[in-house]
């Protein structure tokens, strides 16, 4: 995540930007009547939905002449109704942004720099995730204030885990390498069998007929799968950000040749035939249909297997280890405001609470987001904690060794090629190092041309 996206959703959202690109408009969405100015305020995530509501009804009853409509937009169409807005000016005054998009929304000038507003509101800026302020900065321009953050974690069928004789401890403390696999690999061959009941280490075991397996891997550029990998194995996706593209290192490709390996080599995940398809299962629903025992995914799909899985059928386990140790992806969000607003001053009031204590304290007691302020994590804990589930192996991860979403002009030319290239290669047509080597050039070329 891609986050928030399926593999179907992310190539949609690709194309959209692809084909038209993002054009700055002048003028806004809103207008007002009767003296109460009207704001639109666009966001992507149904479960969501109703968190943010309530923060801003306490919004508007501190700020009566300021009325905020909620755009809930699915990821499927998100980028490319804001495309199209942009195009008929009509942009929502403050939206949700991603670190994907970001780059090229501040090329075209769509979004405000907020860093004026910060200095003269005196926003204390070290209340926020350093992580999080860094990856939303870009010298001394500030692009919004930080709203939550996201990282990967184990997610495992506690049943499956308990027949295999694994405790979710023991799950969080493996380890990989890539020459015998290591611990993650022993313990994924206890989690999968064939059609016979027998396991990849035992002979007779038919590749071509299992029943379930240990882990299933799917993620439509990396980010729940070969680049949690590859920052375990000392993998950079870009020199710097803005930078130049090294998806062809030794250590990346490592870690997409691990993955691979764990489709072919050693059995123990599903191949790309059972992920990879157009009508491929989510991952909630492959382990809720025993199709595998274990998943990595993000925190943001915490509610979906709470709705998919029984209670008490689940739970969270932090992700191994690798040759380099510990890591995880690690991305957040903001609200950003629309450069052409006609509300300048009401929508940096709006961008200002919901980047507040006050207002991330709401949605993240409530067990929607974790927060871009981390004195307010544990209530996120706690509200997790409260439905049965022990959601810290998110928040352990984050305060570890983490790679962030890469930070490029070229992001639609990566998205495109690495869904092209680690389709072919989850597929087992493709090897890595030439996906690899692919990925690299094509991003790297793009960024030179300015695309």
């Amino acid at each position: 995540m891609f986050r928030r996206a399926t593999r179907k959703t992310l190539a949609l959202a690709a194309a959209a930007v692809s084909a038209a690109g993002l054009t700055s408009a002048c003028g806004g969405s809103s207008g007002s009547s009767g003296g109460t100015v009207n704001l639109t305020y666009m966001i992507w995530q149904t479960s969501e939905e109703a968190a943010y509501q309530q923060s801003i009804d306490v919004f508007e009853k501190a700020h009566p002449d300021i009325h905020v409509t909620i755009d809930l937009v699915p990821w499927a169409q998100y980028w490319a109704k804001l495309q199209t807005s942009a195009a008929g000016r009509n942009m929502p005054d403050v939206f949700w942004d991603h670190l994907e998009y970001l780059p090229e929304l501040a090329k075209e000038g769509i979004i405000t720099n907020i860093a004026p507003d910060i200095a003269s509101s005196k926003i204390d800026m070290s209340q926020y995730s350093s992580k999080l302020v860094a990856q939303w900065s870009n010298g001394s321009t500030v692009y919004g204030l930080p709203k939550d953050w996201d990282t990967i974690a184990t997610i495992y069928n506690a049943k499956d885990l308990k027949a295999a004789g694994i405790t979710p401890a023991q799950l969080g403390s493996l380890s990989w390498n890539t020459t015998d696999g290591g611990t993650f690999v022993r313990a994924l061959e206890k989690l999968t069998v064939d059609v016979t009941g027998k396991h990849p280490n035992e002979a007779g075991f038919e590749a071509n007929h299992v029943k379930q397996y240990d882990i299933a891997l799917e993620a439509p550029n990396g980010q729940q799968d070969w680049w949690d990998f590859g920052v375990q194995n000392g993998c950079e996706l870009q020199n710097k950000p803005y930078g130049t593209w090294t998806v062809n290192s030794a250590a990346c490709v490592q870690a997409m040749q691990f993955e691979q390996d764990l489709m072919y080599k050693w059995h123990v995940a599903a191949p790309g035939t059972v992920t990879n398809t157009p009508n491929a299962a989510a991952l909630p629903q492959l382990l809720a249909q025993d199709t595998a025992a274990i998943t990595f995914d993000g925190d943001w799909d915490l509610d979906t297997y709470q709705s998919s899985l029984p209670a008490g059928s689940w739970g969270v386990a932090a992700l191994p280890t690798g040759p380099k140790g510990s890591g995880t992806v690690f991305n957040g969000l903001t609200d950003a405001i629309y450069s052409g607003t006609k509300h300048p001053a009401e929508a940096w009031e709006l961008e200002e609470w919901l980047g507040s204590a006050a207002s991330e304290k709401i949605v993240t007691d409530s067990g929607t987001v974790w927060a871009a302020i981390p004195s307010l994590d544990s209530g996120f804990i706690a509200a997790w904690k409260a439905k049965g589930i022990d959601v810290s192996a998110f928040y352990t991860g984050s305060q570890g060794t983490t790679i962030g979403y890469p930070l490029t002009t070229s992001g639609t030319a990566f998205t495109n090629v690495v869904l092209k290239d680690m389709n072919q290669v989850w597929l087992d047509q493709m090897t890595p190092q030439a996906a690899a080597n692919d990925i690299t050039t094509t991003s790297n070329a793009a960024a030179a041309n300015g695309d």
